[in-house]
């Protein structure tokens, strides 16, 4: 019977040096134990560029196969940035068309899911419009996941529309796909107030993706494993318990600054030592 730590463990891309080759990305975290390798892309022009730079994914592919380093997840938050949910038809529009263009390059690259930041609407008012705007718009961008064979997940996010599973299921019964699931976040659920030990398990066969980051009440980022109020102990024996079987991740932001920059080494072995026999 397999055990939580049989389970591919990724690191997410931004935990390391940006200025790093594919290469020496992929040398890196095979080297500290990672089984995969999870892509980000955000709102950043040379992050965007990569979307409609076919030789770039080509090369991308290609480091993957030659080093024997999956590339399972990505990470898509450039939408963050153009909510599925805006009013402005727009920003709207160019949110869709980015994550169809995420698709395909994930589809490309071999990527199976692709995680977005679940916003209906960033930094304006929300309302019952934009809630049924972001409904719309994933289903447009499921029909297009189902056609490149890779599952749309949407993550639990630091924001009320999305903070926990059972938000997230709403939509994914709504759209009722199976390329459409989700991608749980126990640290934004616990940061948001939530406790991700009761709220995770209605999400059920549904969660295709667990992403780890310690973090505090109202704090989700920079707080290095350990450090903050996230009970791993308990999020493990409760993912054991359900019988979880998917992804796991590693989540952590890259400084240049010697102190403040996460050890990819010492996430893994602390990961590691908590899912304990689960």
């Amino acid at each position: 019977m397999h055990k939580l730590r049989d389970l591919p463990l990724g690191l997410y891309e931004k935990s390391i040096d940006p200025k790093m080759s594919w290469d020496e990305k992929f040398r890196l975290i095979k080297d500290a134990g990672y089984d995969y390798f999870e892509i980000a892309i955000d709102a950043t022009a040379d992050k965007l560029a990569r979307l409609d730079d076919r030789s770039g994914r080509l090369l991308i592919r290609r480091t993957c196969e030659r080093l024997d380093t999956p590339l399972y997840t990505m990470a898509f938050t450039a939408n963050r940035f153009f909510p599925l949910g805006s009013e402005d038809r727009d920003v709207r529009a160019q949110g869709v068309r980015l994550c169809m263009k995420a698709l395909d390059f994930a589809s490309f690259v071999g990527a199976r899911t692709v995680n977005i930041a679940s916003y209906d609407e960033y930094e304006k008012p929300r309302n019952l419009n934009t809630e049924g705007y972001f409904l719309e718009s994933i289903k447009r961008c499921v029909d297009h996941a189902a056609i490149r064979g890779v599952i749309l997940s949407l993550e639990t996010m630091d924001s009320p529309f999305m903070d926990t599973t059972r938000k997230a299921l709403h939509y994914v019964r709504a759209i009722d796909s199976a390329f459409l699931q989700i991608g749980v976040d126990p640290g934004n659920i616990h940061a948001m107030g939530h406790n991700p030990v009761t709220d995770i398990p209605a999400g059920g066969k549904h969660i295709v993706e667990v992403e780890f980051k310690d973090t505090k009440p109202g704090a989700v980022r920079d707080i290095f494993f350990g450090e903050g109020t996230l009970d791993f102990d308990a999020c493990f024996k409760m993912l054991g318990e359900i019988g979880y079987r998917g992804f796991l991740a590693a989540e952590m932001w890259y400084h240049e600054d010697a102190i403040t920059q996460p050890d990819i080494y010492r996430a893994r072995e602390f990961l590691k030592s908590k899912m304990a026999d689960y």
